[in-house]
């Protein structure tokens, strides 16, 4: 039950405003009482905390299916930016983006967010460390890293919102694509 509160509640932060997002709202979606909620989330921010932790378990174990499902003949780094473009918009990215911006104007989820986000990306940097050499500590690869990484989350709002077009896109994820080949290439050779 409680997998199930989760992913109900990472739909409807996908599909509604943070706002109406309510722990009663999800116990009506979810099929469940409000005692079954608070058995397993005696708060909101409890809940909310089970479902950044489980978006960004499962987002981890995207990242390193995603690294195996590279065909041999497709360059690592342009599968692994175009992979990850792709999550960025799908349904987790759309719920982890309405708590982004929710927590603009809510300190308690804002500390969890950033709390978790920093043991997020250490545990995704040991998997791009260990599965191709990602060297995160070299300094031009963590600017390249960041550079990728923040502009194709901003890109994924800027598609959202309807002010980026298809063409600025296609040369931006080219950009990315360079400028992580040419800082991992570097690293390597270093």
């Amino acid at each position: 039950m409680r997998i199930h509160v989760l992913e109900t509640t990472i739909t409807c932060l996908a599909e509604r405003p943070y706002s109406d997002v309510s722990v009663s709202a999800i116990a009506a979606e979810a099929g469940v009482s409000r005692g079954g909620m608070q058995y397993h989330f005696p708060t909101r921010l409890a809940l909310l905390q089970g479902a950044v932790e489980h978006l960004h378990a499962r987002r981890l174990q995207q990242f390193q299916a995603d690294i195996m499902a590279r065909p041999a003949d497709v360059d690592l780094i342009g599968h692994i930016v175009d992979t990850h473009w792709r999550h960025l918009h799908e349904r987790d990215f759309r719920a982890y983006q309405e708590l982004v911006l929710a927590a603009r104007s809510e300190p308690e989820l804002a500390t969890l967010l950033t709390t978790r986000y920093g043991a997020f990306l250490r545990a995704w940097h040991e998997i791009a460390r260990e599965t191709f050499g990602w060297d995160h500590t070299d300094p031009s690869v963590a600017r390249a890293g960041n550079i990728a990484h923040y502009l194709l989350e901003g890109m994924a709002y800027g598609r959202m919102g309807g002010q980026l077009s298809a063409a600025d896109t296609t040369d931006l994820i080219d950009y990315v694509k360079d400028v992580m080949r040419i800082a991992h290439s570097e690293a390597r050779q270093s």
